[in-house]
């Protein structure tokens, strides 16, 4: 299949008001997969989620915010609620959930790891239970807020070995990794969906971390889609480009995302 023809949305660069008005936009730019974001299907219900969905002809292409596995008051994900929103992902035909370790606090590193690695065996053997994988995902090191793990090779580490896991390729979190090129080659089949978006030039220059359009940034997009290609990556493409726009203006930018991507 095309890389065109798995091609989505993340929810969270929608922002209509609604699921229902979400999906409406993504299917009017003629998107046809959505990144689904849990609190989002939560308010209206799984059936309902599913309902919506298919009424617009557009796949649930991951399911996003499902875990992060470090609480603030120092506790962990319960694997109960984690077993629970797996249920709602299958009902809606979702292949893998997206999984964030949270802030590192006051653990030592490999504490933090050997912990996240039980939960994440403990989780995956839930999801491929329920035909799923969870994915975890590394973020850019000024993300340190949402994970400590800030590189694919890390992520990688973590989830080695563990059947019904792997890892979220974001194109705007990990784009400066050394040896970026060779970890997607030699791990492609580990890689469970990538996220794709620019980052821009001025705002990191000012030690800030903002989206950018595909075609301008600091990432070389087309170069990373072309490699994960002609490596065997055959799963979704989620646009993640996160900006500041009215409502009234994602229609045409999603849009433009979209052919941009088309033409590679």
């Amino acid at each position: 299949m095309s890389p065109s023809a798995r091609y989505a949305v993340c929810e969270a660069v929608l922002r209509q008001g609604s699921f229902a008005d979400d999906i409406a936009l993504a299917a009017g730019a003629g998107i046809g997969g959505v990144g689904v974001d849990a609190p989002a299907v939560e308010t209206v219900g799984a059936d309902e989620a599913r309902r919506i969905l298919d009424d617009h002809g557009v796949q649930a292409s991951s399911y996003m915010d499902f875990a992060t596995i470090f609480h603030e008051d120092g506790g962990r994900f319960p694997l109960d609620e984690a077993a629970r929103r797996l249920d709602v992902g299958r009902r809606l035909g979702v292949p893998a959930a997206l999984v964030m370790t949270g802030a590192l606090g006051a653990r030592a590193p490999a504490e933090a790891d050997e912990t996240c690695r039980d939960w994440l065996g403990a989780c995956a053997a839930l999801a491929e239970d329920r035909d799923m994988r969870i994915m975890l995902e590394p973020m850019h090191p000024l993300m340190r807020r949402w994970s400590y793990v800030h590189t694919l090779d890390h992520a990688l580490t973590l989830v080695d070995g563990l059947e019904g896991a792997g890892v979220v390729l974001d194109l705007g979190h990990v784009w400066w990794e050394h040896g970026l090129d060779t970890l997607i080659r030699d791990h492609v089949d580990e890689i469970v969906s990538v996220q794709v978006t620019n980052v821009d030039t001025a705002a990191l220059e000012e030690i800030r971390y903002e989206r950018a359009p595909f075609d301008r940034g600091d990432v070389p997009v087309a170069s990373l889609v072309g490699l994960l290609e002609t490596s065997g990556y055959d799963g979704w493409y989620e646009d993640e480009t996160i900006v500041r726009a009215r409502r009234d203006q994602r229609l045409a930018m999603l849009r433009a995302s979209r052919e941009w991507f088309e033409s590679l």
